[in-house]
């Protein structure tokens, strides 16, 4: 059972500019996607063991280094006021 996929309203909240064409291509991937996910939650896995990394640790460490220039951060904000984030009130 595929969803279907609004991909207007996808391309609108992730403030993207696709040509007819592009959207038609992304939403074709997208319910490709969406299948392999359905096909993966048909299997039955009841009998699998939980795969483990042993006793070796898969997290890098805990270093603290250098974070991002307000410029940075704010680069892609479409609005921003005295390093904050603007938004539109909500109430």
């Amino acid at each position: 059972m595929t969803q279907s996929i609004d991909i207007g309203k996808l391309v609108k909240l992730s403030r993207l500019t696709l040509s007819e064409a592009e959207a038609a291509q992304a939403k074709e991937r997208l319910q490709g996607l969406l299948k392999l996910m359905e096909n993966l939650i048909k299997l039955d896995l009841k009998d699998v063991e939980p795969m483990t990394a042993g006793s070796a640790s898969l997290l890098r460490e805990d270093v603290p280094v250098p974070g991002l220039s307000y410029e940075q951060v704010f680069m892609n904000a479409p609005q921003e006021e005295n390093h904050h984030f603007a938004i539109p009130k909500v109430i």
